[in-house]
């Protein structure tokens, strides 16, 4: 009888214990959380990535034909796309970023100044109608290349015919499971440019929306391509985060002053990517074009 009183006390007071060390373990893992080594300094500098299709039908590589391209200069739109300049000037960048290579700098910076002096007649790329046209009222003295373009992946030159290699490791379904998507969202956003504006489908490309469909592009289809075997799919995926991280390192050493906006004027399916990248970043915060 004893015995078994003695074993109810020491299950009460085991049972005690364990509710008063909840607490303790809760504070404990509150602690750990609150000691973490975060960065938590206040970003100095601003970004904006301001994601765009490519106006000049003539050098666009997409396999869109021309006749959908938007006018990007008809007369409508040249009163949208000072609009669009009108709001980046709210930014009011302290540098402009364009898609170009470091390798054209010498040539971007021979048109900008003919530009200014009003000896060059702008070409319909975005780098020329939004970058050249901005800089210039702001007083910029440059724009700056920061494109790179990493060889692409072994694995996927070695490919001759890439339906018959999906094939032969069984994954052809797998590779073509959002083929009908995919087509709705090049069909649809190749229709827009003749049903809207220049404004509105520039919104559409800067909206978290669009963000996420491009970045959808990358985890479907495609990245299923040889796995298990030479990884030719997921290569590829890997070669945009190369890229973009190098397009991403060149903007982020063009900071110079103690507070800088750099303003990067890019195709919008580099967005996403450089979005996160820059946001990632403890030096900079991000800024958004529709937010302006």
């Amino acid at each position: 009888m004893n015995e078994i009183r003695i074993l109810i006390i020491c299950l009460f007071i085991c049972s005690c214990s364990q509710k008063t060390q909840r607490p303790n373990q809760e504070s404990v893992i509150g602690e750990i959380v609150d000691n973490f080594p975060v960065i938590t300094k206040e970003a100095p500098h601003q970004v904006l990535v301001f994601g765009s299709f490519h106006f000049d039908m003539a050098t666009d590589g997409s396999d869109v034909k021309e006749a959908k391209k938007m006018d990007v200069l008809s007369k409508e739109n040249k009163i949208q796309l000072e609009t669009i300049i009108d709001r980046l000037k709210k930014y009011n960048p302290t540098k402009i970023a364009i898609e170009w290579k470091p390798e054209l700098q010498e040539r971007r910076d021979n048109q900008y100044q003919k530009y200014v002096a009003g000896d060059f007649e702008l070409p319909r790329n975005e780098t020329f109608q939004v970058g050249f046209r901005l800089a210039k009222i702001l007083g910029h003295q440059k724009l700056y290349c920061i494109d790179n373009r990493p060889p692409m992946p072994e694995a996927i030159g070695e490919i001759d015919d890439i339906e018959k290699f999906a094939d032969s490791l069984g994954q052809s379904e797998a590779f073509h499971s959002y083929d009908e998507e995919n087509r709705r969202f090049i069909e649809y956003t190749s229709n827009i440019q003749n049903e809207y504006g220049l404004l509105d489908v520039i919104k559409l490309y800067n909206s978290e929306t669009y963000t996420k469909r491009t970045k959808q592009l990358w985890t479907t289809g495609m990245v299923n391509l040889g796995v298990y075997h030479d990884y030719a799919g997921t290569d590829l995926t890997g070669y945009w985060f190369e890229r973009n991280t190098r397009i991403f390192a060149n903007a982020a050493n063009l900071v110079e002053q103690e507070q800088e906006r750099i303003l990067i004027i890019y195709g919008a399916a580099h967005k996403w990517i450089l979005d996160e990248l820059f946001d990632s970043s403890p030096e900079f915060q991000l800024i958004q074009f529709n937010n302006l």
